[in-house]
């Protein structure tokens, strides 16, 4: 009996391009809840999703597979092999003793990161944000904090530049809000937030441009991106590792203020006084007494 391969959420997002309307939805639902997907019923699945229960059969034999059983089979498959990786932090055992220290171990492995970072992708990444009327960022729970610094940093010289971050419960009306033009840089990484890949979506329906910066290229949240920007994770310690993401965004900012050219030092320039004004630096000349 044919089942689904190791992957099956990657399986799946090469798959939407080709897929009719209805299929593309329950793969999309499948892509964003594969852990439902995984240990519900079929029935049980589609009334989640709003769809009938042929659509998840359908789906199945579109991928090449006798039906959703055979593709359930290719998640829970997923789950098991990835239940290591995805369980939280506090549960995992400690990083082995070695003749290492650990904070070196980590540092080694940020550098193999570093070296694997695309940078003509950066450019590329750079045009299609520079041409666009208003850019917007989002980044969910553990990519909040690249998201943040980008924001912060392109904002200096760029004011038309708006962080998407539900704040309040209503990210509803800010992705209602996104247009045709548009830039939307999303970040995301596995496991992927739910209110990202709600982002890709909303940005496809209006017609706007993704530039995604995520762990690797099938990531469900980069789906029709019109540029990916990849990063390692692998860490020696518990947490995935940001250090290739936050290199991104410095590299991106700094890349986009050098095409900003007279008008973009203006901007910083008046950016810089308005902060002046406000005093928000210490004097570093200043001693407590």
């Amino acid at each position: 009996m044919r089942t689904a391969t190791a992957d099956t959420v990657a399986l799946l997002t090469a798959a939407l391009r080709r897929l009719p309307p209805q299929q593309a939805d329950a793969a999309r639902f499948v892509i964003g809840r594969s852990f439902e997907a995984a240990t519900m019923p079929m029935r049980g699945l589609a009334r989640a999703a709003g769809l009938p229960p042929a659509t998840f059969t359908r789906l199945a034999q579109s991928l090449g597979l006798p039906g959703w059983d055979e593709l359930r089979a290719g998640l829970i498959a997923d789950t098991r092999e990835n239940l290591g990786a995805r369980r939280p932090f506090s549960v995992r055992p400690l990083p082995e003793r070695g003749t290492e220290p650990l904070a070196g171990a980590m540092i080694a492995a940020d550098r193999a990161i570093l070296d694997h970072l695309d940078a003509e992708r950066i450019e590329q990444a750079a045009a299609l944000l520079e041409a666009a009327p208003r850019v917007l960022v989002a980044g969910f729970r553990s990519c909040h904090a690249p998201a943040l610094l980008f924001h912060y940093q392109y904002r200096l010289f760029r004011p038309d530049i708006a962080l998407m971050g539900g704040v309040g419960g209503v990210l509803d009306v800010e992705l209602g809000a996104l247009k045709a033009g548009d830039a939307l840089l999303l970040f995301g990484f596995d496991p992927y937030s739910r209110d990202g890949l709600l982002c890709a979506e909303a940005a496809a329906d209006a017609g706007a441009k993704v530039v995604a910066v995520v762990d690797r290229p099938d990531a469900p949240v980069a789906e029709g991106a019109a540029v990916v920007l990849t990063f390692g994770t692998d860490s020696s310690g518990f947490f995935p590792s940001l250090t290739g993401c936050i290199a991104l965004v410095q590299a991106l900012a700094a890349t986009l203020y050098s095409r900003a050219g007279d008008a973009g030092r203006e901007q910083l320039r008046r950016t810089e006084a308005r902060i002046a004004a406000h005093t928000p630096y210490l004097e570093t000349g200043s001693r407590r007494r």
